[in-house]
């Protein structure tokens, strides 16, 4: 006996009832997204990386980027920005007595030497008048300034201790120390004819302090006067000093 051939089904037409809600979801999905996007913030410089690693992984760079080497802002100048430190050295042995007696602190630094001269032995307490026993020093610094055509910062320090009304003539520890500072600067310009565009007065009162001033001690470590010297012109090579013969070379400028 012959099969039934099955009768073939019919579809409706159009499309099938399941793709309506299919299409309403990717649309609601789509709709979501573009929401998320309008609400985000593009990162241009990763945008930029992304799209370039794509780019490299499927192939599509033509010209090969190399990274630049680094480069450095000052290679070989010129120019000495600081002191060398030889030249540090050899002016710190002119005061080699005066650093061995304790007198004198010594500290090599890249702005240049500085000479740290205890308040005492510059200036009588609350007074701004240079001590005989300090002109020496002076003299001595002042003639290295002229011939090595250098620069010196003077700067006036104190301890925290406020001045005592009628005792001093000053009413604050910067005004001393001010004082002191212009003081030693006017003395150097009036006696050595030193430029005053080689010399600065600085007042620090008690604002950098080296030691601690809970002692006494400390508190005479911090009175003080500081010379930072540097040089006057960067474009001057700094001469040698002969300390056997105490004689200083003369500057030779860059040609």
């Amino acid at each position: 006996m012959a099969k039934e051939e099955p009768k073939p089904c019919e579809c409706s037409p159009g499309a099938p009832l399941w793709m309506c809600t299919f299409s309403d979801m990717m649309s609601l999905l789509l709709c979501f997204f573009i929401l998320l996007l309008s609400f985000s913030v593009m990162d241009q410089k990763k945008y930029y990386q992304v799209a370039g690693s794509l780019k490299d992984a499927f192939g599509t760079q033509k010209e090969k980027v190399e990274p630049s080497p680094r480069q450095g802002e000052k290679m070989i100048s010129a120019d000495f920005d600081t002191v060398p430190l030889q030249v540090q050295l050899k002016i710190a042995r002119v005061f080699s007595e005066e650093i061995a007696t304790g007198a004198v602190d010594s500290e090599y630094s890249n702005s240049g030497l500085i000479l740290r001269v205890k308040g005492a032995v510059a200036f009588e307490s609350g007074s701004a008048e240079i001590k005989k026993e300090f002109f020496p020093f002076l003299d001595k610094l002042g003639k290295l300034v002229d011939t090595m055509d250098l620069a010196i910062d003077v700067s006036g320090h104190t301890d925290n201790v406020p001045l005592k009304k009628g005792v001093t003539e000053f009413h604050s520890n910067w005004e001393l120390s001010a004082a002191r500072a212009v003081n030693v600067v006017e003395y150097w310009i009036e006696k050595m004819k030193i430029p005053p565009d080689r010399l600065l007065a600085v007042a620090a009162a008690d604002g950098k302090p080296i030691a601690k001033n809970d002692t006494p001690e400390g508190r005479a470590i911090n009175r003080r006067v500081e010379f930072l010297v540097r040089p006057a012109n960067s474009k001057i090579v700094l001469p040698e000093i002969d300390l056997k013969e105490n004689k200083i070379d003369k500057i030779k400028p860059i040609p």
